[in-house]
């Protein structure tokens, strides 16, 4: 898959490693949850003004959770000065909290993406190990009474195997208009790929093939597939009716490169999961717009976003759906050998 000219559409500060959960799946799991290791204000302007000036009209709020970064509304204000828009990725619980939610008024995000971790109280303390499950849905129902541009995605792990269904009922019944479903995906720990709680490819495939008719009448037909698994996995006809019904994205911002991510001390990653191996920082690779694109385009950088790109199978570069594809998240295949999963011929 090869991209040229470099020129990511929007960007991603990771502002804190901070978060009130503890979700086993979670990507920064392995930082240790460090309460001190968050994003500077300034460096958030810093990158924010950069963005801008290659163009970026989209920064997406991560962490951690970004709830818990002092900065947000400032933050907010700021990016709307400068003609930017933002989006808050939370997982919903500090909305509610009176003192903090009066104050995000003041300056709300242009988007806000809830990640529901669980449907029911014990769920959230076997999975988030929290028990506050009446403040988080409190805080969700709160934010969809009040902002029009949220809607709900849920990370489909091995936790949600009994009961998913539950799941969707909740974030409908929260008020979401759509529920964007995706699939968990390889974290690290130290330095290692780690694959506990990730469904089974084939497993994954069968168990969202015979359980999408219910998904699809909870939802109304407002669901989403965010698709990291290869095309070729599934019950032939089922991503054309997908595609049809509008229900699918695909191929991430790294597989396009068409993102960057910016770690809380500015560092550049090529995958939120892959913060342990920055390509880059600020302030030593790139200090402004220029800078930072012509680092995107040095051939080191290049090499490492085709190395990450590369097919999985030599047969996969004849696919005509790869370019919709991407053969998948790649990180996969640190775990799963692709000569044992992607089928020979295509059953779309």
């Amino acid at each position: 898959m090869l991209f040229q000219n470099i020129q990511p559409k929007a960007a991603w500060l990771t502002v804190n490693q901070a978060c009130n959960f503890r979700c086993q799946w979670c990507y920064i799991q392995d930082t240790k949850y460090q309460n001190n290791n968050e994003m500077s204000f300034e460096l958030a302007v810093t990158l924010a003004k950069i963005s801008a000036e290659i163009g970026i009209s989209n920064i997406i709020i991560i962490g951690g959770e970004p709830t818990l970064w002092e900065p947000l509304v400032s933050f907010n204000k700021f990016c709307r000065e400068l003609g930017i828009k933002t989006s808050l990725v939370t997982n919903g619980f500090m909305f509610s909290n009176d003192e903090f939610f009066e104050n995000y008024q003041k300056q709300p995000n242009d988007g806000l993406g809830v990640s529901l971790k669980a449907g029911n109280s014990y769920q959230l303390l076997k999975i988030a190990k929290f028990r506050d499950f009446e403040g988080l849905t409190k805080g969700i129902r709160r934010i969809f009474q009040n902002y029009s541009n949220a809607s709900i995605s849920i990370t489909l792990n091995s936790f949600y195997l009994k009961n998913f269904p539950q799941l969707v009922k909740l974030a409908v019944e929260c008020g979401s208009k759509t529920v964007k479903i995706d699939f968990c995906s390889p974290i690290f720990q130290n330095g290692k790929p780690v694959n506990k709680y990730i469904i089974d490819p084939l497993k994954l495939v069968s168990f969202v093939f015979s359980l999408y008719p219910e998904l699809d009448k909870i939802t109304h037909g407002n669901l989403v597939f965010e698709m990291n698994l290869p095309f070729c996995l599934w019950p032939e006809g089922f991503i054309n009716l997908l595609k049809m019904k509008h229900q699918i994205i695909s191929v991430c911002q790294m597989l396009k490169q068409e993102g960057i991510i910016f770690g809380p001390d500015g560092r550049v990653q090529m995958c939120n999961a892959l913060f342990d191996f920055p390509i880059g920082y600020w302030n030593k690779d790139f200090n402004d717009g220029r800078s930072l694109i012509n680092f995107l385009n040095r051939e080191k950088v290049v090499n490492y976003y085709e190395g990450m790109r590369r097919y999985p199978l030599e047969k996969c570069q004849d696919c005509e759906w790869y370019l919709e594809c991407g053969g998948g998240c790649p990180l996969r295949w640190l775990i799963w050998d692709p000569k044992k999963l992607i089928l020979r011929e295509r059953r779309l």
